[in-house]
């Protein structure tokens, strides 16, 4: 619930924040580990929860920081390092901060060399966050948040560019309300609250797609608010967006912002019903984005513009919502919001704004809400747009009393009050807005690429017709829309529901032409089809007519397994099948595939090469519990294919693989050179890596066994030989492999004709032009 901040609440929220902050020294981080993993201090939720009750105003706090003192990259129990290849090496570690709901990250210095990969990983099936280094604009990172209070971090790179890798953690935020899933009455949104996939969002589509929710970081607590891609008179994509100046004012705070996109759910739950004020299970927001740079903000209205350090990504369909900054008054308006940070709702008002000072003073300021005719707005919702009858933003949520079970008003910072602002560009947003000074005070809202001026449907496809190719795949095929606007046809939307008969379609895709395959389906399932078009103006054609297809019977191998890391959460139903794959290296022994756990019955089975059935298998375990085992003291190099098929339903099980690699050199008969050598482009000489071999009596053997690792774009370039003492070539590969990335490979020479000892040269050559690497090593065995 809401309440309305009086001129109190100012040195309320202070006190807070200094209550806060005192709070920080009892979870300052503790070096000490369980089982590899660094257990953080858990912070005082009994106090926490004291906290927000006390709370009177101010945004919606979610979680706050553990302080770890800046660990650095090569800090004693700060990750490990590990080999994965010749050409690549991998830091993990792993963290736990007990009972939390949520786990992100302050990074106070992280530089990522091209090649690197920083990957977030949580705790079950598709709760991971990977970013590359392209996505760091500065030396400072706050990562997006993955659900639980276990999380691995994992920083892949080429072993030329490791050294250049640099990371220091600055703190770690635990969330100790839910953001994704409901416990308690603090962390779950009201009831009555309305799903933008309601009927009350179909006419706001557009604006649906400029609101996304944000974390940010303020002392040392964590807070969600909500904003608004907002669109200029130059019809730019700067992502400027628009929120709350309670909720963020400095550089400082806006430094810490991670926007979330498209969180919301696909189907309408009825509003009032206890499914409506439940929090999606389990979800996590799928686009997301860090780092801002403060434009204007101005305490008067209470808005802040900011400018995201990174374009929106493409896939969460952007859209940059238009503005009115006459002062008109609005006849009727839509708030869409992320109460306490859960899925995007919709609030509609039918009747007309009021002009108002904040919190129902004297001023003009504010626009009044009297009261919402369907929906609410919450804690979390702060910082959330107003658009009038016209479909243009007015104003941002500065707060109020409204909440489900009552009639009370809410108030919203005026846009034609904070368009002059406080004068300045720094305080005002005509600047920003209309950089052309046009002298525009209302524009309509775009997508990237449109005409803002198009108000033109395309035409509606037709001859839709959908075709089950797979057990997993449904293809989709229709005639083209055309589109007479000006801004011309952008593509189509697919949407989708599940059933013979079921009519709950939701969007799962895009397509720039009249095709499109429908991947990661179940098998023998029947799904319904429609599809519509879309302009560069953001413009929705009619839907085509409804197709349906059913998918093919079977299974498919999937996700992939490990060494050491458990697959958790699984479940099944009887009959059902799940299906993994583990690539082993070569010498790997003691090769064990474990499932345990789980509250039914769940049989493993494992086959080398080839996906396993419950008659085709190199190992089968099916005991009457789901603790099952399959081993092998001595492993093939290459792929096991893992089946866990449902005896009878079960759920929360686990499936882990592990196995043991030597990797001490075999004495002096093992030879090796890792030294790194580039390799020139479409050179006919090409380079040379040597080993000196000592010690060995006689000559070599007819099986001298030469391991080579080279990196390179193009194999079907390369020329490699191995170059005996007294110059004798034995080539080993010669430009096979066309198109293929690197070689690692082990070549059996007969080389009994050759004296063992003296200097053995690896000689490469790179005969075609444009693609380049390197020797990352190679090696000798007698």
């Amino acid at each position: 619930m809401r309440v309305v901040v009086a001129p109190l609440a100012a040195a309320m929220l202070l006190s807070f924040s200094v209550d806060v902050a005192a709070a920080k020294v009892d979870t300052k981080f503790g070096d000490f580990n369980l089982g590899g993993t660094t257990v953080l201090p858990a912070p005082d939720l009994a106090k926490l929860s004291m906290e927000d009750s006390k709370q009177t105003g101010g945004p919606y706090r979610y979680g706050v920081l553990i302080d770890t003192q800046g660990m650095r990259l090569g800090a004693k129990g700060f990750g490990t390092w590990e080999r994965v290849s010749r050409g690549q090496w991998r830091w993990s570690w792993d963290v736990m901060s007990p009972e939390a709901k949520s786990l992100d990250f302050h990074f106070s210095k992280i530089k990522l060399p091209a090649s690197a990969q920083l990957l977030i990983r949580g705790q079950g099936e598709g709760n991971e966050r990977l970013i590359d280094a392209s996505k760091l604009s500065g030396n400072e990172f706050w990562s997006p948040y993955v659900l639980g209070e276990r999380a691995r971090l994992e920083i892949t790179v080429d072993a030329r560019e490791k050294s250049q890798l640099e990371l220091e953690i600055g703190s770690v935020t635990h969330g100790y309300r839910g953001l994704f899933e409901g416990g308690d009455s603090l962390q779950k949104s009201g009831s009555c609250n309305v799903d933008t996939a309601c009927s009350a969002g179909d006419a706001w589509r557009d604006q649906i797609d400029s609101v996304g929710h944000y974390t940010f970081n303020q002392g040392s607590s964590a807070y969600v608010c909500t904003g608004t891609l907002i669109g200029n008179t130059s019809g730019s994509t700067t992502p400027y967006f628009l929120t709350a100046n309670h909720c963020m004012s400095t550089q400082t705070v806006v430094s810490t912002i991670v926007v979330y996109w498209n969180y919301q759910s696909s189907t309408c739950r009825t509003p009032g019903s206890s499914s409506s004020g439940t929090p999606l299970s389990r979800s996590i927001a799928t686009h997301s984005q860090s780092g801002a740079t403060l434009r204007a903000t101005n305490s008067a209205s209470d808005f802040s513009l900011i400018e995201l350090s990174q374009a929106v990504p493409s896939g969460a369909n952007p859209y940059w919502s238009g503005w009115d900054a006459t002062g008109s008054t609005p006849s009727s308006a839509v708030g869409i919001h992320h109460p306490a940070g859960h899925e995007k709702r919709i609030a509609v008002e039918d009747q007309a704004l009021s002009v108002s000072g904040y919190g129902g003073g004297s001023g003009s300021t504010h626009w009044r809400v009297m009261d919402w005719d369907q929906g609410t707005t919450e804690g979390g919702s702060s910082g959330s747009g107003l658009w009038n009858q016209n479909k243009l933003l007015v104003g941002q949520l500065h707060g109020g009393s409204a909440a489900c079970g009552n009639n009370l008003s809410d108030y919203y910072g005026r846009l034609s009050v904070s368009w002059n602002g406080g004068g300045s560009s720094s305080s005002r947003l005509s600047n920003w807005l209309d950089p052309g000074s046009t002298g525009a005070t209302s524009f309509p809202g775009y997508r990237a690429g449109s005409n803002p001026g198009d108000t033109t449907a395309p035409s509606v496809p037709g001859s839709l017709n959908a075709n089950g190719s797979s057990s997993s795949v449904v293809g989709l095929s229709w005639s083209a829309s055309s589109d007479t606007g000006g801004s011309g046809l952008a593509g189509y939307k697919i949407e989708r529901c599940t059933g013979a008969s079921c009519s709950n379609f939701s969007q799962v895709g895009t397509a720039a032409s009249t095709s499109y395959n429908d991947t990661g389906l179940s098998a023998s399932t029947t799904y319904r089809y429609r599809v519509r078009a879309y302009d560069g103006a953001g413009n929705n054609s009619g839907y085509s007519s409804i197709a349906s297809a059913t998918t093919q019977a079977g299974t498919q191998p999937g996700n992939m397994l490990y060494d050491g890391v458990p697959v958790t959460g699984l479940s099944g139903a009887t009959g059902s099948q799940l299906q993994y794959v583990m690539n082993v290296p070569a010498g790997a022994t003691n090769l064990v595939f474990n499932t345990s756990g789980s509250s039914g019955d769940a049989d493993l089975y494992v086959k080398f090469g080839s996906q396993p059935t419950t008659s085709s298998y190199d190992c089968r375990s099916w005991s009457s519990s789901s603790n099952e085992s399959c081993s092998f003291s001595t492993a093939q190099a290459g792929t096991y294919y893992v089946m866990v098929n449902a005896y009878s339903s079960y759920s929360g099980l686990s499936l882990v693989g592990n196995y043991d690699v030597d990797t001490t050199p075999p004495g002096g008969s093992y030879f090796e050179n890792t030294t790194n050598v580039s390799i020139p482009d479409n050179n006919s000489t090409g380079v040379y890596s040597n080993i000196s071999v000592s010690g060995r009596s006689g000559n070599a053997p007819s099986d001298l066994e030469v391991s080579v690792d080279i990196v390179h774009t193009y194999i079907g370039d390369l020329i490699v030989d191995l170059v005996a003492p007294d110059g004798s070539v034995y080539n080993l590969h010669n430009r096979s492999g066309g198109s293929a990335d690197n070689i690692s490979q082990t070549y059996t020479v007969n080389a009994s004709s050759e004296a063992a000892n003296g200097t053995w040269r690896l000689r490469v050559r790179d005969r075609a032009r444009r693609d380049t690497g390197y020797i990352d090593g190679w090696s000798l065995q007698f």
